[in-house]
């Protein structure tokens, strides 16, 4: 049957609760994660084209990525930009965040630094 002939699960105060359609079953199941808590699974963010150097580099991204990650192996500061927003990167800092898709960053470094996209 379609899902939206299925009435969702409710709690005991008729709160609905975390759940999902299974069409295998044809019916809404509960979410049950570890020790009461939901559990949750990204999907779409692995790592992607790495890059390393220790020079400027600007780096074009043959699809769009979504988070980046970077580690400044230098003792000087590392600046990067995505977005027209920078940000800055201390020596032996990782810096990793999420993003509206972008496919350029620009790193001005004069420290080694190794880096990945996530797409």
């Amino acid at each position: 049957m379609p899902i939206g002939t299925r009435h969702i699960l409710r709690d005991g105060g008729l709160l609905p609760v975390p759940q999902y359609f299974n069409v295998t079953k044809d019916e809404f199941q509960e979410i049950q994660g570890n020790k009461g808590a939901m559990f949750v699974q990204l999907r779409g963010l692995s790592a992607k084209e790495p890059i390393s150097g220790s020079t400027d580099t600007d780096h074009i991204f043959t699809e769009q990525m979504h988070g980046f990650v970077i580690k400044n192996d230098g003792t000087n500061d590392l600046t990067f930009t995505i977005h027209n927003y920078t940000f800055t990167v201390k020596e032996g800092e990782v810096f990793e965040e999420s993003f509206e898709p972008f496919t350029q960053v620009i790193i001005k470094t004069t420290s080694p630094f190794r880096a990945y996209g996530k797409g």
